[in-house]
């Protein structure tokens, strides 16, 4: 699925241990008119927050359970 990343963030926390990097982009989404607004949550350590560029397409390529497998720059 092609993707534009609109923002982007970076959540972590000590005290429950998590961290993680999110995406924020628009898309389609069953029952909406148009485009949803949807969040992605990515692993820092093989997607880095610092290679995130924002405006720009990227390839999400899930599997049959939802799961994220690829997440790179679209090549022109």
């Amino acid at each position: 699925m092609k993707i534009k990343v609109i923002g982007k963030a970076h959540r972590e926390e000590e005290r429950n241990p998590y961290n993680f990097n999110q995406v924020h982009y628009t898309g389609p989404a069953r029952g909406v008119e148009g485009l949803s607004a949807q969040t992605l949550s990515l692993d820092p350590q093989t997607y880095p927050y610092d290679s995130i560029t924002l405006g720009i397409d990227y390839d999400a390529e899930f599997d049959n359970r939802g799961y994220l497998v690829d997440f790179r720059p679209v090549s022109k």
